[in-house]
């Protein structure tokens, strides 16, 4: 069985204390409303902190440490985080063995039995690779290389400081001086242009400067950048802000707005957001299944396991869902599975011949009716925003 342990730091254990204990190995079911709970704590305090968490199976076996900073307002989801952290920080790892653990995860938190693994544990944080330092004996055998040459170097000036003094000096000292002499009658003048060009140089070096204050004055403000939605503005100056952007739009059901922030800055989460708009559900599980290790969010998984929900993969629409934690995908979902229930039982009942006729045809009319709102699902047809405005059943 998956059990999840949690390690506080020290200086937030006093608002922690009272829903993760320190030492205790917790039901993989739970951890969700722990790291909810306890981000709400912290998040009400004001206070960032790191929780370190570690998720093992003995049995299987399978470890995964990591951590995850609390009081920034962001979902607490573990399978989310789990997701997250293998795509960014285990870059080098094969896709195979990070995949190999999502689905055992998935598995766990939909208590459906896993199969015995024979595989090595290959899921443990990778330790740094070993530097190879370069051997002593290499230094030291380069050192005594320089020493040479400083060893040579004086005996060359003692041959050269044995030759008559007369020749060393004598030549070269009336040309220096006279040179020298010339030069001083025409220094106040060289000293003139130099300062003369340091000038100019000044001059023409000042107004780029200006310029860039300049520019730095006409930044805009975050708020007017909002207000007027500038889209190529915000992600010049405030790119920070290009996420809180797309979940507003989304929020908003402006697909016009993702479609400009595509063209902008393409990437999946958005294709998969405007897809689902279009109701094209199709195109969002294409598009999904191309690139499963997308930074997808909540809402992104909610868009990929409804869609799924549309073509008839309850199975697969409950996997999203672990990770979307949406409220409305789950009572779409259970919704379908008890429409699925009673088609299935009522064609069971049809076929017995002891019923009467006023039943027999109760039980075809609602067979028709259940029959019908699976249909709809099929053809996506619930209460979906378009341009801000639902369209309902």
């Amino acid at each position: 069985m998956f059990t999840i342990r949690f390690e506080v730091e020290k200086n937030v254990r006093k608002y922690l204390r009272s829903i993760i204990k320190g030492g205790v190995d917790y039901e993989l079911r739970t951890c969700n409303t722990i790291l909810q709970e306890a981000e709400a704590i912290l998040l009400q305090q004001g206070i960032s902190s790191n929780l370190f968490y570690h998720i093992q199976e003995p049995d299987i076996p399978v470890s995964f440490r990591s951590s995850v900073m609390l009081g920034e307002g962001r979902p607490m989801n573990i399978l989310l985080l789990v997701n997250q952290t293998l795509n960014t920080v285990f870059t080098d790892k094969p896709e195979e063995e990070k995949r190999y653990l999502i689905q055992l995860l998935e598995q766990a938190f939909l208590e459906e039995e896993v199969e015995p693994c024979q595989k090595n544990n290959n899921n443990e944080n990778p330790q740094p690779k070993n530097i190879t330092p370069i051997p002593t004996s290499e230094l030291q055998e380069e050192s005594p290389i320089p020493t040479r040459v400083e060893k040579e170097e004086p005996k060359q000036t003692k041959q050269l400081n044995s030759r008559p003094e007369r020749r060393r000096i004598r030549l070269p000292t009336p040309r220096f001086s006279s040179f020298f002499a010339i030069s001083r009658k025409h220094w106040l003048i060289i000293a003139g242009v130099f300062l003369l060009f340091c000038s100019v140089f000044l001059y023409f070096s000042l107004p780029s400067e200006t310029a860039k204050t300049e520019t730095v004055k006409q930044k805009p403000s975050l708020t007017q950048v909002l207000k007027e939605e500038n889209l190529p503005e915000l992600l010049r100056y405030y790119p920070e802000e290009w996420e809180n952007v797309r979940m507003d739009y989304i929020n908003d059901a402006k697909i016009r707005g993702l479609q400009e922030m595509n063209q902008l800055k393409t990437s999946e989460p958005l294709k998969v957001d405007i897809a689902y708009f279009e109701k094209n559900y199709d195109q969002v599980v294409n598009l999904y299944e191309a690139k499963k290790e997308g930074a997808y969010t909540n809402i992104d998984y909610a868009f990929v396991g409804f869609s799924y929900l549309t073509k008839g993969n309850v199975k697969q629409a409950e996997v999203l869902n672990l990770y979307a934690d949406d409220p409305d995908l789950k009572a779409y979902i259970a919704d379908y599975k008890l429409t699925q229930s009673i088609v299935t039982e009522t064609k069971q009942v049809l076929k017995r011949k002891d019923i009467t006729k006023e039943l027999r045809t109760e039980l075809e009319t609602k067979l028709k009716e259940a029959e019908k709102h699976l249909q709809d699902y099929h053809e996506g047809k619930v209460e979906v925003k378009t341009d801000g405005k639902k369209e309902t059943l």
